[in-house]
């Protein structure tokens, strides 16, 4: 069982205007409790209790509608040991071999075609293209991570995305047919550069596959664990078309999946050959403006919603506690800090379980919870597991069946918290 984290003193960060559109009137819409940087693992339990905590306040740009956090951690401490790694989630690995073949049937690309990814990481989804006979490249500011692509035949430029990387390489590579940013727009802090990067990038007929965290689903769902330090933005339909069109770029399609507990896929173009956005374009952008997502409406109750859901979640698991009953988590992610840190339940868990071989041995950001290996959810004799990675609930019964077999119970805190 942990002990109780103690509070370190809160450290302020940069205090920025709006990310995208410089406006300076952004109004809180809901203070979360402040957390470590999410990812930080630490060797010892009193580290990950030590590390600094900086404010976790979502706020609100009336000028352009941008969702984003109202202090930014520097980038180099969040990204400096960065662990999380695509090819060690084996739903995001379908997931993004199903977008590859979706990506290359609809753009009927041919072998030799050339694809960039912004943020590839250990180039899980390039692989799928390369193998297709295709040039690709990928862009990632971690070092081991890239080291793992280029180990499995993705090249990998160690950087961080801009403009100016976008000309260098153009000019040493050429144009791309497709460039690919999967939850890369929430993680960057200029965001414009990004945006203006993908359109130097693009070839003339070329096309820009974009997934967002879509904040329209997570608001309504009272959704909240998806707020984390490397999460500076979040978008709808409304705000990225507008960022897209003043980088010379159309979203000419949309469609809205499941991950990240519901994301947008944006189809974008250059704009001169772009022609009429789909009917799908069209009818989002209506929805959002029924949601008052155009004049911030939607964000009304948002808090309330947050608080309560934390709440129900601390009372569920305290009461859990107090008949005597051992409690552990699937998925020491970045998020599960935030839902421990929001609903003030890490003191009831006595450690948490993780498919990724470079989080076991370590512990949880701020709680200090031992992270172990997933046989442990079998082994060790827990009752219940809270599955942090709830948006994986599927694959997750899946991999507990001994433990619920044998007894045991997940808790599941969104959708609806549900005990099964």
């Amino acid at each position: 069982m942990t002990a109780p984290a103690p509070q370190p003193a809160l450290q302020r960060a940069a205090r920025p205007t709006c990310l995208l559109c410089g406006g300076t009137d952004a109004a809180v819409v809901v203070p979360l409790e402040p957390t470590p940087p999410a990812n930080h693992l630490s060797a010892t339990a009193e580290q990950a209790r030590a590390l600094p905590r900086y404010p976790l306040d979502l706020v609100h740009c009336p000028d352009c509608g941008l969702v984003q956090l109202g202090d930014v951690v520097d980038r180099a401490e969040l990204f400096s040991d960065y662990r999380y790694a695509t090819g060690a989630v084996p739903a995001l690995v379908r997931h993004f071999g199903q977008l590859a073949e979706q990506v290359i049937d609809r753009l009927r690309l041919a072998a030799g075609a050339r694809v960039t990814e912004i943020g590839s990481n250990d180039g899980t989804l390039l692989g799928f293209f390369a193998a297709r006979g295709m040039r690709v490249l990928g862009v990632d500011p971690a070092a081991a991570l890239a080291a793992e692509a280029e180990g499995r035949g993705v090249p990998t430029r160690v950087v961080l995305f801009d403009d100016e990387v976008a000309a260098r390489i153009v000019a040493e590579t050429g144009p791309s047919d497709v460039v690919l940013a999967n939850n890369v727009l929430a993680h960057v802090r200029d965001i414009n550069a990004v945006i203006a990067g993908i359109a130097r990038l693009l070839a003339p007929d070329g096309t820009a596959v974009v997934e967002v965290a879509y904040v329209l689903p997570m608001v309504a769902g009272g959704m909240f664990e998806f707020i984390y330090h490397e999460h500076v933005a979040y978008y709808s339909l409304h705000v990225l078309g507008q960022a897209f069109a003043r980088h010379g770029l159309t979203i000419t399609d949309v469609e809205q999946i499941d991950t990240q507990g519901g994301s947008l896929r944006c189809w974008a173009r250059p704009a001169h050959g772009a022609g009429e956005p789909t009917p799908a374009v069209t009818a989002l952008l209506a929805a959002e403006r029924a949601a008052g997502v155009a004049d911030g409406r939607f964000l009304d109750g948002y808090g309330e919603a947050v608080r309560r859901g934390s709440g129900r979640l601390h009372d569920v698991v305290a009461g859990l506690h107090a008949q005597g009953r051992t409690i552990c988590g699937y998925g020491a992610s970045a998020r599960a800090v935030t839902l421990l840190a929001q609903s003030r339940i890490g003191e009831y868990l006595a450690w948490i379980v993780d498919d990724n071989p470079r989080k076991v041995g370590l512990f949880t950001p701020g709680d200090g919870i031992e992270v172990r290996p997933r046989r442990d959810l079998d082994d060790a004799g827990a009752d219940y597991c809270i599955v942090f990675a709830w948006n994986y609930a599927d694959a997750v019964r899946a991999n507990a069946a001994a433990f619920r077999a044998a007894g045991g119970d997940l808790v599941i805190p969104y959708p609806d918290l549900l005990i099964s």
